[in-house]
Parts: structure tokens; sequence; C-alpha cells
């Protein structure tokens, strides 16, 4: 059963979109909370504390749609058709400076940042009384991790790290007025507070949905592992708080692949981050109104007659990675690889991987139910009339209504909750530690088979490459972690994920020049329709790789990432005006 968190709307931010920050600094706010005339006990500080979870529900902190255009996992819009400018600036790599979203973005984690202060300043603030119980620590403690955790985004996506350090709730425009911190600096900062709140948190609490160590550490983990390209010894800093999480005994890897992305699978044994939202709750707040409990992300990747948005607003799958899905090699002898034949009632193997089944919906995946239908190809045309060849499944209710429509009134608001870490990534990081970090290619392999061998796929034999049969060598590992493990298994998932992977890796430029030279082309697929009991045809939607041998009756897929070849530069997003602007100290130079 889900657990709702409740919010207050009691705060205004430094960077809102309704006052600049020299009005806010001027004003003085009838419903701001100050530490002075607020936290006089637990419970006080415990109300501005949910707030902060509360900022965290954000739909720009997530940006799975606008993070997929920068990725190279989706296409924006419809093929052969127009294109929003508003995608094509993040699927082509050209975006500055005064861009809405990127502006946005800061706000919204500034403003996270912003409430974590408050609620930090106002604990110090306490008597020593309050301060020595249990209580105020793991407050301070999940204060602390969104204050880290929220600079920790900041320096992943922006100015290659160089980011305003923001410590404490600003006091007057000179106190608002700060100089970016170098990267490394922003890194000492961010750390010491996961650290703290490492050290202070528990490893559970009564509440599934607060922050935990385990928590803490995965983050820990991440950001080591992120800077570890250049520092190979924090390879051994990250494998030690990944160890930390794996043997928790806290967390599992889900085995029940039914519930993986689905309401059911709230907060399961996998989960370690996860954004909690709700259409049970304020339903009749604005769809645009950031402080709502419920997500636009179904709205973005459901089909359209399925409830979802208009063609060109969506994210739907890039050609390779449906392409991929669609061929992951199944172990043949897991009895889940077996199902009955609707139509002949005889039993054959499954036409894709469950891995695939859990994460897209595909013209050939007749073997799971999509939007109370037996089958995806029922219900949506993917090929002919929309030219979009794969949904992705982990934000659209399509477990539990047969149109979005359904779930919170209108397609714009969704409470499906969405996991931001969990332990699969923990484990697929863990892997790439010990194969960068101690060259150890079946250390690293163990740690990938137990998430293949959850999803019945054929499992890594360190002596039998899947591509040539040859003995896996650390390179060919490391292939395979980048280009199917990662990819597949954490598809438009977290914050920024994929194209910091690539980024960090140092591939990014040429995974794009790669992929814009890649071919794919269409083909029919032919499909049981359970309503008239016959064999029905989507015309031009199953996706092939080669060049087409007709291109009349299977028509090429318009080439992807072409653009992203030519302009993509370094990954990182700019200092948006909204900073700018009101920060005096910061420049459009820096």
């Amino acid at each position: 059963m889900k657990v709702y968190i409740s919010k207050l709307f009691v705060f205004v931010i430094c960077l809102g979109t309704v006052f600049s920050c020299e009005e806010y600094l001027e004003e003085t706010n009838p419903n701001e909370v100050s530490a002075d005339n607020f936290f006089n006990n637990l419970e006080d500080s415990e109300t501005v504390l949910t707030s902060v979870y509360g900022a965290m529900l954000n739909t720009f902190i997530v940006a799975t749609r606008e993070d997929g255009w920068r990725s190279d996992m989706t296409f924006p819009g419809i093929r052969e058709g127009a294109i929003l400018p508003s995608a094509s600036l993040f699927y082509e790599h050209v975006i500055n400076e005064d861009n809405s979203f990127i502006n946005s973005r800061w706000t919204a984690l500034y403003q996270v940042i912003f409430r974590a202060n408050q609620v930090i300043e106002g604990l110090d603030s306490m008597s020593d009384d309050l301060k020595s119980q249990q209580r105020w620590i793991e407050q301070m403690g999940q204060a602390r991790f969104f204050r880290g955790l929220a600079h920790f985004y900041l320096h992943s996506l922006y100015n290659r790290g160089e980011i305003v350090i923001r410590d404490a709730v600003p006091g007057s425009q000179a106190e608002f007025s700060k100089p970016l911190s170098s990267s490394q600096e922003v890194i000492d900062f961010f750390r010491k507070d996961l650290m703290y709140a490492y050290e202070n948190l528990p490893n559970v609490f009564p509440e599934r949905t607060r922050v935990t160590s385990g928590t803490a550490a995965t983050i820990l983990g991440t950001s080591y592992l992120y800077s570890a390209s250049d520092n190979r010894a924090d390879y051994q800093e990250a494998k030690k708080y990944f160890e930390k999480v794996i043997n928790s005994g806290v967390y599992s890897l889900v085995q029940d692949t039914d519930i993986m992305f689905t309401s059911a699978g709230d907060y399961n044994s996998e989960s370690i981050l996860e954004l909690n939202y709700t259409v049970d709750q304020q339903l009749e707040e604005g769809i645009f109104d950031e402080e709502s409990f419920f997500t636009r992300l179904a709205r973005y990747s459901a089909p359209r007659e399925l409830g979802g948005a208009s063609v060109n607003e969506q994210f739907t799958a890039a050609a390779w990675i449906v392409h991929a899905f669609a061929t992951e090699v199944l172990d043949s002898s897991d009895p889940r690889n077996t199902v009955i034949d609707r139509e002949t009632g005889g039993l054959r193997p499954r036409k894709v991987s469950l891995r695939a089944s859990a994460m897209i919906a595909m013209v050939n995946d007749e073997d799971t139910e999509y939007y109370q239908q037996p089958s995806a190809p029922i219900v949506v045309d993917f090929g002919s009339n929309q030219r979009k060849y794969g949904y992705f499944k982990k934000y659209s209710n399509h477990d539990i209504v047969s149109n979005e429509n359904n779930t919170g009134d209108i397609n714009w608001k969704s409470g499906k909750n969405v996991i931001l870490n969990r332990l699969a990534d923990v484990y697929l990081m863990y892997s790439e530690c010990l194969l960068l970090g101690d060259d150890d290619i079946s250390g690293a392999i163990d740690f990938i088979n137990p998430i293949r061998k959850r999803w019945g796929l054929e499992l890594l034999d360190p002596n039998v490459s899947l591509v040539d049969g040859t003995p896996y060598t650390k390179e060919s590992l490391m292939n395979h972690l980048m280009y199917v493990e990662r990819p597949l298994e954490l598809v438009v998932e977290g914050v920024s994920t994929r194209i910091i992977d690539l980024r960090r890796w140092g591939i990014a430029a040429q995974r794009f020049q790669d992929l814009s030279t890649r071919s794919f082309y269409l083909t029919d697929y032919d499909y049981f329709d359970d309503d008239s009991g016959t064999v029905l045809t989507r015309l031009n939607s199953l996706v092939r790789e080669g060049i087409s041998p007709d291109a009349d009756a299977n028509p090429q897929i318009i080439q992807e990432f072409t653009a992203a070849a030519q302009f993509y530069s370094d990954g990182y997003l700019p200092i948006p005006t909204v900073e700018t602007q009101n920060n005096d100290q910061v420049s459009n130079t820096n």
C-alpha cells in the first residue's frame, strides 16, 4: 500500500519565477517561516523537513524526457516530421544559458538546497537538550543528505561542476551574491554533507519514503565513481560504499519481474531512492504546479492513442535500443521463457525478454499485457501512422488503467512513483569498479549475472563472450557494460544517468558519431488479435538493423543522432541566466 508524504506550502524560493532574488530579499513574506519564529520543537522542524521531500517532486529535477533527448536513448517527435524546437535543442546539443528548461531545473535544485538550509539552521538554533535526541540527529542527517544531493546533481549537470555553493539561507542581496566554486570545492562540500548523512542516518526508517544511510552510501559511491576517470583510487572508495549497500541486508534484487516499474512494485526491496507521487491528494492543483503530488511523465511516455501527449511532445525509444531489447538472448532453460501461445494454445518461446517486457512496449511483445489488453500491438500503432517503435513503461500507468486519462482526471496528472536509485544500478557500478579498479573480470561478471538471471537472460561466461565466443577481456566486458547492460537495465532512469555515463567514460562524441552511421529499417509485423481471433498486421513497425532490401516495402528509418554527432561538446549545461541576472558575482562568461 502506498505511503503518502504530506506537504506544507510555506516557502518561497530565492530563484523563483514570480519574484527575482532581489525582490525576495527586499520583501517580507507573511507565509515564510524563519528559524526564529518556527523551530520551537522537533515537530515543527519535522514539518519543514517534509517540505524538503516535497521540493524533490519538482518534475524538472528528474527531467526524464529532456535527459532522454540529450542521451543516446530516445528520439523526439515524429520521424520524417516536425520536431518541436524545444526538443531539437536537446537532441542536437545546442542549448544556451537562456533556455527555460535549464533555468527551471537550476531553480528547482536550489529550492531543495534553500529548504534544506532552513531546516539545518533551525535545528542548529535549538537547545542542547533537543540536539542530544536521536530524532534531532536523524532530521539533521536527512536535511544534509538533500543539501548534498542537490549540490551533487548541480555539479554533475552544470558548467563542468563549477557551481555556486549555498550553505546558508541568504539574508540580503550581498549574502546571495556568491562566486562560483571550483569543481573540487563543490565535491568536497557535498561529500561532507553526504558523509554526515551516511554516518548518522539509520539503515531503515519505519517510513519507506525516508532516505537512509544506504541512500547516502549509494550517492557517495556514485560520486566517487563519477570522478574515478581522473583518479583511479576513487574506484576503491566507490567500492567501499557500494559494498556497504550490497551487504547491508536491507536491499535485494526483485525476483518477481511482474512488479518491476508498476504500482505494485512501489518501494520494493530493490528501491534505494524513490520519489513518491499520488493523484489521491490535492488533484485540483494546476498541471504545471511543481508543488503538486503528481508528475507529467506518464503523458510524455504513453502512446497517443492511450492518453499520451501529441506525438512531437513525447520521448520514445531510439531505433538502436528497440532493436537491442528485441534481440536480447534468452536463457532457454528458464521456464519463464516458455509461454502458451494465445492463438494455437501450444507452447512456444517468449517473443522478447522479460527485461524488455518490463522496460518498453514494442510491436513484437505479444506476451505482456499493456493498458489492460493482452498485448501491445493490439492497442498501439507503432509504425505507419506515428513511426514510434518503442514506448517506455517506467513512467506510465499501463499496469492499472486502460488510458492515461483515467488516472488523475487528465493525462497530465500521474501518481506513478519514480525510482532514482536501485540495487541493480549499484551492482552494475560495483561491477565496473571491480573491472576497472581491480582488473577482476570474473568478479565483475559475478555482479552482472544476478541481474541477467532475474530477467531470464543468458548468463555471461568469462570464457565465452556473447559477441564472438572468445573469452572476455577487460575491454570487451567494459563494452558490454557501456553498450548493453547499463543502457538496457537503466534505460531513461535516474537523473541524467546515461549522459553522465557517456561523458565520464569519454565516449560520448564517438557514441553519437557511431549511432549516426548505424542503419535500421522496418518490416511489417503479424500479431494475434484476441477480439477477432485472427492474425492482423501492423505495417512498418518492427525494427531491423541494416539497409532495407526493398525501400518501398520496408522503409529505412531516418538516420538518428546526426546533429548530436556534429554538435556534442562536453555534456554539461551552461550556468543559466536566472543565476547570472540575480548574482552579480557570476557572469555569462564563467
